[in-house]
This record gives structure tokens, sequence and C-alpha cells, in this order.
């Protein structure tokens, strides 16, 4: 998992240009070269996480990806939805409220 989440922050930091996380969907924008690595990566969560849906639009000039979990408020979900932001929670960290206090 480790590498994964890894190559997932990498193209966070190169490529991200936009996020929006509400209750259980999480829609983020990408510069459109990011395109490739962006899919692979969805295939592999795709295998990994079965229980949340990964939707990808290609554009001209940026990629969206919308991810949603079935329900509002699950923690496995709202963790991998970290991963996907600039400052993710840590592994093996799980948020204890949706304060952000811990």
């Amino acid at each position: 998992m480790g590498p994964r989440l890894a190559r997932i922050r990498q193209l966070t930091r190169a490529h991200l240009r936009e996020h929006h996380l509400q209750a259980s969907t999480l829609r983020l924008t990408y510069a459109r070269e990011a395109a490739a690595e962006l899919a692979a990566i969805v295939a592999l969560e795709r295998e990994c996480c079965g229980f949340l849906s990964f939707q990808l639009t290609e554009g001209d000039a940026a990629v969206d990806l919308l991810i949603a979990a079935p329900t509002p408020g699950g923690v496995d979900a709202q963790w991998l939805f970290a991963q996907f932001l600039p400052d993710p929670l840590p592994f093996g960290a799980s948020p204890a409220c949706g304060c952000g206090k811990g």
C-alpha cells in the first residue's frame, strides 16, 4: 500500500489543480498531462477499494476524477479521500471527527 499511496501523493503534488470534498463525494481536477498516470492509479484503486466509485472524465485542458463512497461518513472512504488531497493523513491514521482537530 505504501508505494501506491506515494504514487497518489506524487500525482497530487505535481498535477492537482482543484478539489472539492462534500460528504461522500470527492471531486478532483488534474492537469491534462496527468491523464495516463491518473488512469493507471484509478485502475489500481478500483481493484483495492471496490466499495468506492471512480469516474474519470478527460477534457481538452484537464482531467476530472469523481470518487464516491456508498454512504457519507465512512472512515475508510474519508481516509482514502484524504490521500488524494494536498495534505493527506499519515499512513495508519484515521480521522477521529470532522473537525480536523483529532
